[in-house]
């Protein structure tokens, strides 16, 4: 029964280690991306494009277009009660 155990302990211990592993291949994806992303924007920048809208029209065109329509009329509509337009 004590041998049981240690097998089990042992898989869970290979299982935890692959896990970990997989988060630290990840998480070293992700800075890679990073500073792909980094450089594209400082690319864009270097072209003369505004970055900070640039990732505001990026960020429009992953949303749901019905939702950024609405959204925009009901900024649109408190701009004309401010009088800002």
């Amino acid at each position: 029964m004590s041998d049981d155990k240690k097998t089990d302990y042992d898989v869970t211990a290979d299982e935890l280690t692959q896990f970990v592993e997989r988060a630290e291949h990840l998480i070293a994806e992700k800075k890679d991306i990073t500073e792909q992303e980094k450089e594209l924007y400082a690319e864009a920048k270097g072209r003369g494009y505004d970055t900070k809208i640039l990732k505001k029209v990026i960020a429009l065109r992953a949303r749901n277009p019905d939702e950024v329509a609405e959204e925009e009329a009901v900024l649109d509509m408190y701009k004309k009660a401010l009088k800002m337009r």
